[in-house]
């Protein structure tokens, strides 16, 4: 069996603090560290990576700071309560962030070589091309963690299965995330008229309508909607529920309102609808989801 990742966090983000609380479990090729802070001043960050590496923020947010991948700097963003990071193993992050003063997260590292074997030549390939990023959303990737922290907190004889299951979502998440890059598809929009639609379809509290859209572009209804797909591998509705269902969960998180409140502002019909196609997307209810994001 490969080293497992040991996630030590006054070793990995090093920093002066009033309190500090640190749970871990290991289920021998994936580890999970639950980390919180109060207290929280400026955090220097140096975490060396052997394994694949998930990091959660779970609460709290990181205003200004530095990241440098591989001793190469690259431009910083505000972390906020949901973003990502994810460190492909061999991958070295180091760098400092200010922020709030409270402040905790979840560290997922998964053994290189479980991976390896759990995946076929052509996505092996995939995971060692697997770049390195910071800062980023994805629901999907998010539960998968969340559903590893809760593991973490109630651990039973069916953790270790429940948990590889989970690091096999995370990696294949990713590789269809950031595979191999192909050329554009022959039929597919133009980047100009990509970039159109796109902005219009991220407007969520905006009636849109198909025909109009493909009017205003030149193209007519059908073609708009083939060309579409064939640029972003997802049709237009897909798309807008995809991002309908990612501000459900930003606003799941981060406010108390009702899930009435929560559907209406996110374009959907009804608090039942918009449970129906969260449960159907992500595998839990609204209601569940929010539960495990403030364990």
């Amino acid at each position: 069996m490969g080293e497992v990742f040991c996630g030590d966090p006054c070793t990995i983000r090093r920093c002066r603090c009033q309190t500090l609380v640190h749970q871990y479990q290991s289920w021998g090729r994936v580890r999970a560290d639950l980390i919180k802070r109060t207290g929280l001043e400026r955090q220097e960050t140096d975490l060396a990576c052997s394994a694949h590496v998930f990091i959660l923020n779970l609460r709290g947010a990181a205003f200004r700071g530095e990241d440098f991948i591989d001793g190469r700097r690259i431009s910083f963003s505000p972390r906020r309560a949901g973003s990502l990071i994810c460190l492909p193993a061999g991958t070295r992050w180091s760098g400092w962030d200010e922020g709030d003063a409270t402040a905790s997260y979840l560290l997922v590292s998964v053994e290189r070589q479980f991976a390896e074997e759990t995946f076929g030549e052509t996505v092996r390939h995939c995971l060692a091309d697997l770049p390195p990023a910071i800062g980023f959303r994805d629901s999907i990737v998010e539960l998968a963690l969340q559903r590893i922290a809760i593991e973490l907190r109630q651990p039973d004889p069916l953790g270790l299965a429940m948990v590889e299951s989970q690091a096999i979502q995370l990696l294949g998440r990713m590789v269809r995330a950031n595979g191999a890059p192909h050329e554009l598809a022959k039929g597919g929009l133009s980047p100009f008229d990509l970039k159109q639609v796109l902005e219009v379809l991220e407007t969520l509290d905006k009636a849109w309508a198909l025909p109009d859209l493909a009017r205003e572009i030149g193209l007519s209804r059908f073609h708009l909607w083939r060309a579409f797909k064939q640029s972003t591998g997802i049709t237009p509705y897909a798309f807008r529920a995809k991002r309908r269902l990612e501000k459900s969960c930003d606003l799941l998180r981060s406010s108390g309102r009702s899930l009435t409140e929560i559907a209406m502002e996110c374009g959907f019909g009804s608090s039942s609808h918009f449970t129906t196609a969260f449960k159907r997307a992500f595998g839990t209810t609204p209601t569940d989801f929010r539960r495990q994001c403030r364990l």
